[in-house]
């Protein structure tokens, strides 16, 4: 019976496009797009970005816009459409040695500029400040030969200033991709809409008289829908390795990186059954919730969608609030994209079997609760 019921289903489900795009292209068509949209290295995305610098031409101000533009700005005395407009102060000299607190630089930021991109500009036009001093300082101290040209000199405060060298990453953490740390999230939002196919089978076979007909039969129902909900855990499984394969070993080489390696493939496959069963359960209550389908849309996909931003996955966790980074400590999306950090990328530790453990209760609690919900819904099937 279990075997005929997921072949019904693997029928049901792939004749109608719709379920198939719910559960395969939707998930990874998404997923692409958000690593895509997150890939490009911090140089690439300063390289694109204009700065326009308004000075009098002296040393000091001539320094500031070389050393701006030594980060990789696009540095202009008269771009309107660039991200921040600056305009150096007249007692610019003075003020660079100056102890008075006054400011020197007047910042204007687009408004189409976004806050990231404004913290990391303000972050860099403090930096070149710090550069400039240092420059003037050596040179009226004659550490810095001042007959090289200025291009010559700035380029010498530069190497002098470099501070890469001193970090090293631990070994294996430099070769991750820089989007690495997003397809965890994107995998598993893929993996939890499977509420939408599930949802709009259960209500098929409730209008057109299936599962109204199935209790003129003797068999039990709850059974029969158990093993309806065993079909899309094969589903689950299933599109939980095609999302590993597609953001581990196809989309890192789109972006000329090489493949992920998965650091532990015995504790991936624990999470695949975990995880998949999660979505699954957790499904099975919208999908007895609901009685139609535009419910199952706006509700399934829009409680996954508030899942997702709670979990961190539209923004980081570790700039939310901190009441929001509670919240999310209570989110399976959370837990199931941790797990799959912690298999890809190596280092289960003890938080991360908690995690399966509350995985587990979450399961138990939306199996009992789907089964109770299933059983009020066909007690109210009646013939039309």
């Amino acid at each position: 019976m279990i075997l005929q019921s997921i072949k019904k289903e693997f029928i049901l489900v792939f004749s109608d496009l719709h379920s198939v795009a719910v559960l395969l292209l939707m998930p990874i068509i998404f997923m692409l797009i958000m690593t895509f949209a997150m890939s490009e290295r911090q140089a690439e995305v300063i390289d694109k970005l204009a700065v326009q610098v308004s000075n009098t031409g002296e040393l000091d101000q001539e320094l500031y816009s070389k050393y701006l533009a030594g980060f990789g700005y696009q540095v202009s005395a008269n771009k309107e459409d660039a991200s921040a407009k600056l305009v150096l102060q007249k007692n610019f000299s003075q003020g660079l040695f100056s102890k008075q607190s006054a400011s020197l630089v007047e910042v204007e930021f687009n408004s189409k500029t976004s806050p990231a991109i404004k913290a990391m500009l303000n972050q860099h036009i403090q930096l070149a400040f710090a550069r400039v001093k240092l420059h003037l300082y050596l040179l009226e101290n004659g550490d810095l030969d001042d007959s090289l040209p200025l291009d010559k000199q700035v380029d010498e405060i530069n190497r002098q200033t470099e501070t890469a060298h001193y970090v090293e990453l631990k070994q294996g953490q430099n070769k991750l991709p820089i989007m690495a740390s997003s397809i965890p999230a994107w995998l598993i939002f893929g993996v939890y809409f499977i509420v939408l196919p599930i949802a709009t089978t259960l209500l098929n076979e409730i209008k057109n008289g299936t599962l109204i007909r199935l209790k003129t039969f003797p068999i039990n129902l709850n059974n029969y829908f158990l093993v309806k909900l065993g079909a899309f855990y094969v589903f689950s499984l299933i599109q939980f390795c095609l999302l590993n394969v597609v953001g581990w070993h196809i989309v890192p080489p789109l972006l000329g990186y090489p493949a992920v390696a998965i650091a532990d493939p015995a504790n991936l496959v624990l999470c695949a059954i975990v995880i998949s069963f999660a979505a699954v359960s957790f499904a099975a209550i919208i999908a007895t919730v609901v009685t139609s389908f535009e419910q199952a849309i706006v509700l399934g996909g829009g409680i996954n969608i508030i899942m997702a931003a709670l979990s961190g996955f539209m923004v980081p966790l570790d700039v939310m609030p901190t009441s929001m980074q509670q919240v999310a400590q209570f989110s399976p999306m959370y837990w199931s994209a941790e797990l799959v950090k912690g298999a890809i990328f190596g280092g289960f530790q003890l938080n991360h079997w908690m995690m399966i453990g509350y995985l587990c209760l979450f399961i138990a609690v939306s199996l009992v609760i789907s089964a109770l919900l299933f059983r009020v819904r066909i007690r109210k099937l009646t013939w039309n």
